[in-house]
Parts: structure tokens; sequence; C-alpha cells
């Protein structure tokens, strides 16, 4: 993730308040191809005319079996007044004890994802992040084995229909052993249009400049804030194009562009995008999945605003609804996820 000094402190100030081994996969297919940099529009071309002029930089998939570690077992406590890293600040993770993580290898260098439990038996993260061959697990030390989780991709994008429909579900094969203090990450479907103008806090294990390929993770899980400058539902912006608003993809929250900002790096996708309702981002819900990052210019050279996939969607709540209720004739096949399903004890809230 890229996050900028002061950007953090200025945003809070300002704005915060108002607002294991073998598991197997389903549904692999190649992720949705990205959309295309081209010559800047007429203003007066209709909508359906329009061509990018910002591109959507590739997704990192892993080919064959991961491992997500806890970034609790990071163990980063950072002092109150630590340096500021570029765009963003290295999180006490601690306070995160539900983010997981995993670096993989992909023919252009060490890539990485980011996931959230939402559940006692559930992970939560992007599509693009299952393997397309090959396991997913998971592991805390301290704990005995690995946990097996068996995901599953939205169909939307399984297909190619819907690119932002970039999530995966996955169910664990046991029980997660809570810890004293442990909580999960809980959702929140409040519509996606009320997501405009606050403030979200994003979350991952990527990278830390705003240049493309300027080198793999560095091993820190951080966080930092931006504000949602759209959605799918508004009204088309030339600079992205038709292609990613509504009737092509339904899920989209766009982050500011603004280099001051934090902003997602490819190794962020599949973490939680949140709202915090505090300072200290303790109490705080998942409206979103980070999906994907623009090339601020047609150049490639450096990274500029982000897509996550919202929560706040009829594509992800009805989708998520029915991978929770697989037998509504046998309650006791019912999956608990904080925010969606059943009653789960230890949500965040």
């Amino acid at each position: 993730m890229t996050i900028a000094q002061h950007s953090v402190v200025a945003l809070l100030a300002a704005s915060l308040f108002a607002m294991g081994c073998g598991g197997t996969a389903e549904n692999s297919a190649s992720p949705p191809a990205s959309s295309s940099a081209g010559a800047a529009p007429s203003p007066s071309a209709p909508a359906s005319a329009v061509v990018a002029t910002r591109e959507v930089a590739p997704q990192h998939r892993p080919q064959s079996d991961i491992e997500f570690l806890a970034a609790f077992d990071l163990k980063q406590a950072p002092p109150p007044v630590s340096p500021q890293l570029r765009h963003g600040i290295e999180a006490t993770t601690a306070d995160w004890p539900a983010s997981l993580y995993v670096t993989f290898s992909t023919p252009g260098g060490t890539a990485a994802c980011t996931a959230a439990l939402i559940g006692p038996e559930v992970m939560l993260t992007a599509a693009h992040c299952v393997p397309v061959q090959g396991g997913v697990t998971f592991k805390y030390k301290g704990q005995p084995k690995s946990y097996v989780a068996t995901c599953t991709q939205h169909p939307q994008y399984v297909s190619n229909a819907d690119p932002s429909a970039d999530y995966a579900l996955c169910k664990l094969d046991r029980k997660f052993a809570e810890f004293p203090g442990f909580l999960y990450e809980t959702v929140d479907t409040a519509a996606m249009a009320s997501r405009l103008n606050q403030t979200v806090v994003l979350t991952g294990f990527g990278c830390v400049s705003d240049i493309s390929g300027a080198g793999p993770p560095d091993g820190k899980y951080r966080i930092g804030t931006n504000v949602i400058d759209q959605t799918s539902a508004s009204p088309v912006n030339p600079a992205f194009g038709a292609a990613l608003y509504a009737g092509s993809q339904d899920n989209n929250l766009f982050t500011l562009d603004d280099p001051e900002l934090a902003n997602l790096c490819p190794g962020d996708s599949g973490g939680p995008a949140l709202v915090a309702s505090t300072a200290d981002f303790k109490k705080r819900v998942l409206v979103g999945v980070n999906s994907r990052v623009f090339y601020r210019d047609a150049t490639r050279t450096t990274y500029g605003a982000s897509l996550v996939s919202s929560t706040g969607t009829s594509e992800f709540i009805d989708w998520a609804k029915k991978w929770a209720d697989p037998v509504p004739a046998d309650p006791t096949k019912k999956i608990a996820v904080c925010g969606l399903s059943g009653s789960p004890a230890r949500c965040r809230s």
C-alpha cells in the first residue's frame, strides 16, 4: 500500500468523524481483462464512445497452493509518533487480528494478497487472490496446524461478466481458535451510494511507493485513509471510461487520485476496506474488498486511484447470503458471518 507523510493525521482530524494444507478452490477461472488506455475523448462524446485515459494495472494471481499468515504474528508495534512511510503508516498489528496476508511468486517477481476473517469459519478475500490451481490455507503461530479453506469466487467474476465482483468467500475446515481480545471484521451492507465522500481506511501488505515496479512487499502491514470519490452508479468520468460504471461493472468504489492520500498497490488485493467511527480505527466496519489500482497515466510508471469492490450492492449481498445458507431447509448448515448471517460472537462493531 502506498500511504503520505501528514496525510493520515490530516484526514482523521478533518473528516473521519464526519462520516492447514491442501484446501480446494471452487469456480477458479482466469481473471477478467483490465481496461485499456487510449486517447482523451472529446468533451461532447457520449458515454458509450468514451475511451479511457486511465488504465487499470494488471492483477497478480497465484498459480498454485498458497498459505496466508496472520498479520497479528508480525508483532508490529510502532511508536505513537513513528516516521510516516510514503502515503501511510505501519499498523499496530495487535489491532488487526483478523487480517491475513500471503506472498507468492509470479513471472514478474514476488506478489502479495490480503484477506480478513469475518466469522468463525469464514475468510473474505478478492476473487483474483484464489489460485488458478491448488489450495488455500492459513495459519496462526501457536496453533497446532493450518486451517484449510475452500474458496468460492463470485460467479460474475468467474464468467468475466463483471470484474468488479472481485469477491471470494472461503469456508474453513474447522472453527477458528479464538484467543482473548480477538474480534472478527464485520461486513456492512449499507448501500454503495451511501459511501460517497466518506473516509475509507485501506489496509494491506503491498508496495510502499507510487512507482510501478519499485520492488516487492517489504514485510509490513500498513493502513491509510482516502475518500470515496465515485461509485459505479456515478456519472461516467471520461478518464476512467464507461466500462467501469453501472451496466458493465456494478460494484466499484473509486478513491481520490491524490498523491497525499493512501492508495492501493497490486499486493493489497483482497484486504478489507473499512469505515471507522473512532480515530484509532478500533470501531470499524468492512465496506469493501481491495480490488484494483489505476496507473496514473499512459506511461504506466506510477499508480493512481484505487478500485474497491463494495459490499453494499445486491450483487454481493444476494450472493453472500446464499453462500452462507447453502441448505435453507437445514438451519444447521448455515454459516455465521458477521454482519450477514447468524449472530456470531466476537464481531467488531
